[in-house]
């Protein structure tokens, strides 16, 4: 898959609360900063999402702030 979130592979990110201004959840493997592994489609959006070296979760690009 040949995205503009490509790019971010290898990247660290973290998540953001959106609309909220409460503090974003961790990722699954309880850090608040995870490294990009690749982008995929989200299997029940239809929409690019991340997968990390750290654990096996995926989240929405959307939904991450790339550092």
């Amino acid at each position: 898959m040949n995205t503009e979130y490509d790019v971010n592979i290898g990247k660290q990110c973290m998540k953001t609360a959106m609309r909220t201004k409460k503090e974003p959840k961790p990722f699954k493997s309880g850090n608040k900063v995870n490294t990009i592994a690749s982008v995929i489609v989200h299997p029940i959006l239809n929409i690019p999402a991340y997968t990390f070296v750290e654990d096996d979760s995926y989240v929405e690009c959307r939904r991450c702030k790339v550092e």
